[in-house]
């Protein structure tokens, strides 16, 4: 009786390890296709995969430069002087 019993127990958890396994595949076989579509979609932009974090990186400083440009086309001292002219 006892070996009956070990023998279903080691039969459901085989059917649980298929079924586990069977969820693995799955869920790879979806996270493999959303990889590809991402790859796509980075290659629709102008970017090989393999350079995306030196575009990255480009992108960044690109973005640093512009922003330092626009503070130095705002007239701070003219801004500053409006606030305290008003406050009198």
């Amino acid at each position: 009786m006892d070996l009956e019993k070990k023998l279903n127990n080691l039969n459901e958890s085989l059917k649980k390890a298929q079924d586990l396994r069977y969820r693995a595949d799955a869920r790879k076989e979806s996270l493999l296709k959303q990889k590809e579509e991402l790859i796509e979609e980075i290659r629709g932009e102008g970017v090989e995969p393999e350079k995306i974090q030196e575009e990255i990186e480009s992108l960044e400083k690109e973005i640093k430069r512009l922003t330092d440009e626009v503070e130095k086309l705002i007239p701070w001292d003219i801004l500053a002087e409006g606030d305290n002219g008003g406050k009198a």
